[in-house]
């Protein structure tokens, strides 16, 4: 089960004439590549036409605006969801977004939390929420990039392998009804199967990716403490065990959570050349304790990204720690979803694009920077803030015109050497809105982490 926080690309990359256009990847639920503010930045694969072949020799037919991994064709979006769309889902989201702020009202909360209890509702927002996700990431993203082409890579989780576990646990439960380490045991090799399935995935992610040489590959998605007890705690339950073990039961979400980071590791080291932004969660744990596949990959060429409100705190959903590098805005964030309609949603899965633009914003500034030199830029040249340094490694929220303004630097200076300069160039970015910040979220944070259908 991966939660959405709210795949290669062709042989040859476009170029626009006399400038540097980035390529960014959007790993994610489909882009609706007609919406009037993306149609002009969609890519195009130059060596693939409408026949039923594989034209470019790359392993994928017809992959002329990317490919959806999940059916296994070039349909990277299913625009019959555009019915779901009401005027209660976007009312929904509006108060969402109020509350984090501090400004809903009694009334707004008491409507809120009747929907909240509607069935119906929720699973028609979920659904909604699910398929406008991935274009409303590509909207940030392109925001304030001009000349980047989107190429997108439809994503869903692959084929659940627990089920022959639970098989295996039924078996055994048959001669013993309560917990033992033989089950414990069936269950971490179970677990370890499902993280491995998924690492295969997101390898063959990478590779399509490489092929096609994205500069950066944006994924708000992932799979985090919240996901990771809904995955073990029936697995749990069917071997003997108690859904109140809760020691138990987070010790098997952490070495499920564990197995899955090395996994999905393979995205990032099956396309070196590529710069991977990926949301930390929504579930306002620490990262640093409880793992989250695959914003925990740390490597040189992935950034993990959580929400800010504005540019002044965290936000109360996101998640946090040492392993997450950098904050930007994610609360209240209008951007593009199909049927040529604009939404406000929150979530790390906002703030990770905000990111991946800024790392496009960079590469077309200074073509000769690496994936590493990228990350590097981006977390030097954050607005510092003294509420974040035990929050996030970088104590910081992402300054989008500092960073280019280093990336420009670079083209003469040293990395370190321009991002110093830029510091003392660009200001930190003033605050627009004052906040409170809740001590809860509002039930079921839709819109900010959507589970996939």
């Amino acid at each position: 089960m991966f939660q959405y926080r709210n795949l290669s690309i062709a042989a040859i990359m476009c170029f626009a004439p006399l400038a540097q256009a980035s390529t960014i990847a959007i790993i994610d639920s489909g882009v609706d590549i007609k919406h009037p503010d993306l149609a002009s930045k969609i890519w195009t694969n130059p060596s693939e036409i409408l026949n039923n072949k594989d034209d470019d020799g790359n392993g994928y037919s017809d992959d002329i605006n990317g490919w959806n991994f999940f059916a296994n064709n070039n349909v990277i979006i299913d625009l019959k969801y555009t019915s779901l769309f009401s005027t209660d889902i976007d009312t929904f989201f509006e108060i969402q977004d109020k509350y984090l702020l501090g400004t809903a009202t009694p009334e707004d909360l008491a409507w809120i939390k009747e929907k909240a209890s509607d069935a119906n509702f929720v699973s028609s927002i979920n659904k909604y929420g699910t398929f406008v996700h991935g274009t409303h990431v590509a909207g940030i993203t392109a925001k304030g990039n001009d000349l980047a082409k989107i190429l997108t890579v439809r994503l869903v989780p692959v084929e659940n392998p627990l089920l022959s576990l639970k098989k295996d646990l039924i078996s055994a439960n048959r001669s013993k009804r309560e917990m033992t380490d033989f089950k414990k045991g069936l269950i971490k090799a179970g677990l370890s199967l499902l993280a491995s399935a998924q690492g295969t995935a997101f390898g063959l992610v990478g590779e399509y990716a490489n092929s096609g040489s994205a500069d950066v590959a944006n994924a708000s998605l992932g799979v985090g403490a919240a996901q990771a007890r809904i995955i073990v705690t029936p697995l749990v339950t069917l071997a003997g065990g108690l859904a109140t073990d809760t020691a138990l039961i987070d010790e098997l979400s952490i070495h499920f959570l564990t197995e899955a980071v090395k996994g999905q590791k393979k995205i990032a080291t099956s396309a070196p050349e590529t710069l991977f932004v990926f949301a930390a969660g929504n579930d306002g744990t620490n990262n640093d304790v409880f793992p989250v596949a695959p914003a925990n990959a740390n490597l040189e060429n992935t950034i993990s990204v959580g929400a800010s409100i504005d540019y002044q705190g965290i936000a109360p959903f996101s998640n946090y720690g040492k392993t997450v590098d950098v904050l930007a805005p994610g609360v209240g964030i209008v951007s593009t979803v199909p049927g040529n309609r604009y939404m406000a949603l929150s979530g790390t899965s906002q703030a990770s694009p905000f990111v991946a633009g800024i790392a496009a914003g960079i590469k077309d500034a200074n073509a000769n920077l690496t994936p590493a030199q990228m990350k590097a830029i981006i977390i030097g040249t954050v607005d510092v803030k003294a509420n974040l340094v035990d929050k996030v490694k970088s104590s910081g929220i992402a300054n989008r015109d500092r960073a280019i303004r280093a990336a420009e630097l670079a083209n003469n200076v040293s990395v370190s050497a321009a991002i110093t300069a830029a510091r003392a160039e660009v200001a930190d970015v003033v605050p627009t809105a004052e906040f409170i910040n809740p001590e809860k979220v509002i039930p079921t944070q839709l819109g900010s982490s959507i589970i996939t259908e």
